[in-house]
């Protein structure tokens, strides 16, 4: 006779879990969780460490804020060394006195935001500094370059600054812009050129009243809280088909990489326009040269590195825009983006999750700069200004 395998209700009742099990277990999963989650953000932590100290910004109704004089503070990018800014006796960074230019000396005002700053870059990478040392060996005197470059600094700010950079007396006055720049600017500030400017803006704040339906907002909500979020990203970001497939979710962002610009490019494209046209008259008032150089951005960069740029996409469409409005006032248009087609990779040359430039691409910006500056501005750089240079020619004929 074989034995039945039907299991009795008192069989099923001993195989069932506690109810106090049924409570405990996931609670277990859920911490063991919670460790490994806050275990590898500790470990982040350390490997990405993130600072940030403003104790030299000084409040500036006119440009929101300035740096304090023979000021120093310290920063870190999560992706990169720590580092010192410095800033001279006008806050500007830059190891020369703000003085009285030394006799025989070519001294050129740097003016725009934080890649022109050389933000979270040692001094003497930035390409400011690099160009400095470039432009003397070249030149076969000494050049200054007074930085007057500030986080946060934007076009419209950049404006409010041309009569502090030209009372500088330089030999040329060098603007440097980000298609970032263009796309934190507010285009009315443009047309309001006396209402007073913001302090240090909160970027968190401002990206969700900008774009409040951006799906990427909460990606870098979770970024900007998360050193483990930094080092996820940071690793993704190494290959460039992966920034650009998640940056080109941002929307009008990313805008200035269509092969067509937007509405929302072209009126910031027109700002543009009004404060490069200001700037010039009085820098043409003042017999100074100007010169404006594009600074690429990651997602430029990323590109022009691909054997293959995706259809649609244009790394040199807002260029080609900032030439024409150059040319239009008189301005050289300085481009640089094709230093970063043959170079190393861009993971290489950028802070892929800040996303601003580091020391090596640095170097990549302040090679070709000083080479389309002597090549265009030698005159100017030698020591003569704009109606000396007039008088020169004439005296040529």
């Amino acid at each position: 006779m074989s034995q039945s395998n039907a299991m009795t209700p008192e069989d099923a009742q001993e195989e069932t879990l506690p109810r106090r099990d049924l409570i405990i277990l996931p609670l277990l999963s859920l911490l063991t969780l919670a460790v490994c989650l806050l275990a590898a953000n500790a470990t982040a932590r350390h490997f990405f460490l993130s600072v940030r100290d403003d104790r030299c910004e000084v409040d500036d109704p006119r440009i929101g804020f300035r740096y304090g004089r023979n000021c120093t503070e310290h920063a870190k990018t999560a992706e990169g060394p720590w580092v010192a800014h410095q800033f001279n006796d006008c806050g500007y960074r830059t190891m020369e006195s703000c003085g009285p230019t030394p006799q025989g000396t070519t001294r050129i005002s740097l003016l725009g935001a934080s890649s022109a700053e050389g933000y979270l870059v040692p001094y003497d990478e930035t390409f400011a500094t690099r160009a400095t040392r470039q432009l003397t060996f070249e030149l076969g005197r000494p050049v200054e370059i007074q930085n007057l470059g500030r986080e946060q600094c934007y076009p419209d700010c950049v404006l409010r600054r041309i009569d502090e950079a030209l009372a500088l007396k330089p030999n040329l006055v060098l603007v440097a812009v980000t298609p970032i720049d263009l796309d934190h600017m507010d285009p009315s500030e443009v047309a309001n050129p006396d209402k007073p400017m913001p302090t240090n803006v909160d970027q968190v704040q401002l990206r969700h009243k900008l774009d409040p339906h951006n799906p990427l907002n909460a990606v870098q909500d979770f970024v900007e809280h998360s050193s483990a979020g930094v080092a996820t990203l940071h690793f993704l970001f190494q290959n460039p088909a992966t920034f650009i497939h998640m940056y080109l979710l941002s929307g009008e962002h990313a805008g200035y990489l269509r092969t067509t610009l937007s509405p929302v490019w072209d009126d910031r494209l027109k700002a543009c326009d009004i404060v490069f046209a200001e700037i010039a008259e009085q820098a043409r008032n003042a017999n100074v040269p100007v010169a404006l150089v594009e600074v690429p951005s990651f997602a430029q960069a990323s590109l022009v590195s691909m054997n293959s740029i995706p259809s649609g996409l244009d790394p040199y469409a807002i260029n080609e825009r900032l030439r024409q409005i150059s040319e239009r006032h008189g301005i050289q248009f300085i481009d640089v983006l094709d230093a970063f087609r043959h170079g190393p990779g861009a993971n290489k040359l950028f802070y892929v999750v800040d996303g601003h430039l580091n020391g090596a691409g640095s170097a990549l910006v302040s090679n070709a700069l000083a080479q389309q500056l002597i090549k265009a501005q030698g005159a100017a750089l030698r020591g003569q200004n704009v109606a000396q240079q007039r008088v020169a020619q004439e005296h040529q004929k």
